[in-house]
């Protein structure tokens, strides 16, 4: 259903997002730990560890690569990020177990590296470390361990960790904090407090940053009301975050807890932490606690819960094809006529609403227009700007662009035009030998906006106040529709 009633993400996540359908959904963390791949001395000690009762402190099932992949094809999920842990001690998940995984399918799963920035090294040891394997597999970011590594996070006192996020910015690789919500005994808990995090973030705001490891029962109301100001911060959820919980129940908590949706849709990230649980279970419970969600958080998160992460690196995250979506089609037709007391430029463009309902934002396409035809006559001041829209389930609209205002206009449209239309006259027979059973969009598209509107021009520029932006709704699509844009600019006497 998400998909029937996607908005145009264009405005929010630029022209490579608009389609969100055009990207593949992604597992954030998985661990190296396979029957048919042989683990190095360091991962062979991470599994022998046990607790004081004998229980292994590191969960893992008898899996193979080829279960894994099946275990994603059951959940839609078709990219998996494969992640080292370094502690700089006997036991770790190593880079090499990363490397010799991905190796086996390059498309299919990505790499996300490990280091110990306390031990020393030479400056530039670490970098020189990531291109070589970047040479080898495609790594889309590096997880660091500071409660497991005792990593002071003040970069001033770590080169390392200053040159590490140097790179990582340059060459978009996110950075994976762990929380460290092990159960090793060698956990320093101090080095990870929210505190520190935050000085941590607010010295690195042009660096993806994502917060992974933490219980939602103990840190994570704390987490989102420090954080949610921070656009660079992202949230993963994974197995720990879910503690002694099913997935719905947890999924359930973490979507109540208030605030999360509005601030934390487009910055989250899910991982299963395979063998650790199965990302079947992982979806399932997401699909079963967005199914109690109002209309526009359950397709919101539907959509992007899983595909966040592919904004994060075009290199690496590509859309599955190239014939991605877009409003703009093209200048349908385009003639100016010099009359004795104006100048009249008639645009007729094309555009395509690629969903059931669609609010599309034009203010851009209507700028562009006016800017093309305003700069052929430098002499003349003032007119107005005429948009007509020829479709009779269309409608225009003015009103504020903020990401969460366009987003709740846009599904309460797309939930008003869900409304069954089969006890209205305007149904099943048409003179054209068609059914006609959409009144509904009839009914919004007479109900809200107009079909045209009117804007003056004044010293040469559209007379909108600080916060009109320009849509249009489109149901009872997806559709191509054409929308004119007529500019009549007054000669002075």
């Amino acid at each position: 259903m998400e998909r029937l009633y996607q908005p145009d993400f264009t405005c929010i996540f630029g022209a490579d997002y608009g389609d969100a359908f055009s990207y593949r959904k992604i597992d954030s963390l998985i661990w190296p730990i396979f029957s048919d791949i042989e683990p190095s001395d360091t991962l062979k000690n991470l599994l022998k560890m046990k607790d004081n009762e004998g229980n292994s402190l590191f969960y893992r099932r008898n899996l193979s690569l080829e279960d894994l992949k099946i275990e994603m094809n059951c959940s839609n999920i078709h990219l998996g990020l494969i992640q080292a842990i370094n502690t700089g001690k006997s036991y770790g998940i190593a880079n090499s177990d990363v490397i010799e995984m991905v190796k086996r399918d390059p498309k299919m799963f990505k790499g996300i590296l490990s280091f110990n920035l306390t031990q020393k090294t030479s400056e530039h040891h670490i970098i020189n470390e990531i291109q070589k394997i970047q040479d080898l597999i495609p790594v889309c970011g590096v997880a660091i361990y500071p409660s497991l590594t005792k990593l002071n996070l003040k970069e001033e006192v770590n080169q390392q960790l200053k040159n590490l996020m140097n790179y990582c910015r340059k060459n978009s690789l996110f950075l994976k904090v762990d929380l460290g919500n092990f159960k090793f005994v060698d956990n320093y808990l101090q080095f990870t407090s929210l505190e520190r995090i935050e000085d941590f973030v607010s010295s690195n705001l042009n660096n993806y940053i994502i917060l992974s490891g933490f219980s939602i029962n103990n840190e994570f109301e704390s987490i989102l009301h420090r954080f949610k100001k921070y656009p660079n911060v992202w949230l993963e959820f994974d197995p720990r975050t879910i503690g002694g919980m099913t997935p719905t129940g947890a999924f359930t908590k973490i979507f109540r807890t208030e605030g999360f949706i509005q601030n934390f849709w487009q910055r989250m990230s899910i991982g299963s932490a395979t063998p650790t649980l199965e990302i079947s279970q992982i979806v399932r419970g997401f699909i079963e606690a967005t199914g109690k969600l109002n209309f526009s958080q359950k397709n919101l998160l539907r959509t992007w819960a899983f595909r966040n992460l592919n904004r994060c690196n075009q290199s690496i995250f590509k859309p599955i094809n190239n014939d991605r979506l877009t409003t703009y089609l093209k200048l349908k037709e385009q003639s100016d006529k010099n009359y004795k007391n104006q100048i009249i430029s008639t645009n007729i463009i094309q555009l395509r609403s690629y969903s059931i309902t669609q609010l599309l934002f034009l203010t851009n396409i209507i700028k562009n227009t006016f800017d093309r035809t305003i700069k052929k006559y430098p002499e003349l001041n003032d007119g107005e700007l005429l948009l007509r829209s020829y479709h009779t389930t269309t409608t225009l609209l003015i009103n504020e662009h903020e990401v969460g205002n366009y987003l709740d206009l846009h599904y309460y449209f797309a939930e008003l035009s869900t409304q069954d239309s089969s006890d209205f006259l305007h149904t099943v027979l048409a003179k054209e030998n068609r059914p006609d059973f959409n009144h509904t969009d009839h009914r919004i598209a007479s109900s809200f906006g107009s079909k045209q509107i009117i804007i003056p021009i004044r010293k040469r520029t559209l007379d909108l106040g600080s916060r009109e932006n320009l849509y249009i709704l489109a149901t009872f699509g997806p559709r191509i529709l054409d929308l004119l844009i007529q500019i009549k600019l007054f000669k002075e006497n």
